[in-house]
């Protein structure tokens, strides 16, 4: 339950910021920084609620650091465009976020699956 509280403080802080951020905009909003805290929520925060009170799996590293950089570079992705639309600019470097968010996310999803449901203790007990 220690990570999913650290995954909702992290999706309430990006709240926060976006939120403070229009604030200082003078009235010029963007979608992508107004739900950016919904990445880290949906892609962090409920995954690990839904672990620990119903599927309670051990997930390796192998997949939950990879998923959770892509997660980040999805969350920061989002915000770097939501400041650019702000701004009243555009640019080339945030389609990079975007693939680079999604590479990480699907190759954690492909490891996930090709450890076919094993755990932690699955492992030590074979040993």
């Amino acid at each position: 339950m220690k990570k999913s509280r650290i995954y909702l403080g992290v999706s309430v802080f990006v709240f926060i910021f976006g939120q403070i951020y229009e604030y200082f905009s003078h009235g010029v909003y963007s979608s992508y920084m107004m739900y950016a805290f919904l990445i880290p929520f949906i892609g962090l925060f409920i995954p690990s609620l839904l672990n620990n009170l119903i599927l309670k799996r051990t997930v390796s590293d192998n997949v939950t650091l990879p998923w959770k950089c892509g997660i980040a570079t999805l969350s920061a992705g989002s915000i770097y465009k939501g400041v650019l639309e702000i701004y009243g600019t555009s640019g080339t470097f945030e389609m990079v976020y975007l693939i680079i968010g999604s590479f990480l996310c699907i190759m954690a999803a492909i490891i996930m699956a090709g450890e076919n449901g094993k755990t932690k203790k699955d492992c030590e007990s074979s040993s």
